[in-house]
C-alpha cells in the first residue's frame, strides 16, 4: 500500500502513538476502555450492539451489507477498491479512507467511507474483510463479515482511531 508520509507512523511522529502519549491508551486514560466507563461497551449500553439493535447488521438491515445494496462493495462498483481507483491505496497515495495498522506499525488494511454510518474495511489486497458501524460521534464497532461483532474503535484526534477487541485489549490503530 502507498502511505503518505504524514500518515505513517514510521515516518511520522504525530500519528505514532507510541511517539505521541496523548495517542496511546495506556497513557491517555480518557482514551482506554479499561479506564474511561463511557469508551467501554460493556458499560455504556447504547455502544453495545448485543443491547442496542439500532446498531446491530443482524438487526438494523439497512446496516448489513448483504441487504443494502448501497453499502456493499460487491454490488457497488464506488465502494470496490478494486474497481475504483480512487480508493485504491495500491494505485492512489492519498485515500480518503483511514489506514489500519497493527500494534507493531505494520500496514494491515484501510477502509472506504459507505455512508455516513457505515465504512468498510479492506486488507491492503483489497479484499472486503469487515465492517465498521458508528454507535456513536467518535465510537465505531466493528464487525466480521458474518455480521458478528469483533471489536471496537475509539477516536483519538483527526485520523487517529484506536482498535480494540472485545477483551478491551489495543490491538491497533489508524491514520
Amino acid at each position: 500500500m502507498k502511505i503518505p508520509s504524514g500518515r505513517n507512523p514510521l515516518l511520522s511522529s504525530s500519528v505514532n502513538p507510541f511517539l505521541a502519549s496523548s495517542l496511546n491508551p495506556a497513557r491517555a486514560s480518557s482514551l482506554n476502555p479499561n479506564l474511561a466507563s463511557s469508551k467501554n461497551p460493556f458499560l455504556a449500553s447504547s455502544l453495545n450492539p448485543r443491547m442496542a439493535s439500532s446498531i446491530n447488521p443482524k438487526r438494523a438491515s439497512s446496516l448489513n451489507y448483504r441487504m443494502s445494496s448501497s453499502i456493499n462493495p460487491a454490488l457497488s462498483s464506488r465502494l470496490n477498491p478494486n474497481l475504483s481507483s480512487r480508493i485504491n491505496p495500491n494505485i492512489s497515495s492519498n485515500i480518503a479512507g483511514l489506514y489500519l495498522f497493527d500494534l507493531n506499525r505494520h500496514a494491515i488494511g484501510f477502509t472506504v467511507r459507505a455512508n455516513e454510518r457505515v465504512n468498510l474495511v479492506f486488507s491492503p489486497e483489497c479484499e472486503f474483510s469487515a465492517v465498521l458501524i458508528e454507535a456513536r460521534e467518535g465510537f465505531w464497532n466493528l464487525f466480521d463479515l458474518d455480521n458478528e461483532w469483533v471489536g471496537f474503535w475509539i477516536h483519538a484526534r483527526g485520523n487517529v482511531w484506536l482498535r480494540f477487541d472485545l477483551m478491551k485489549q489495543w490491538v491497533g490503530f489508524t491514520t
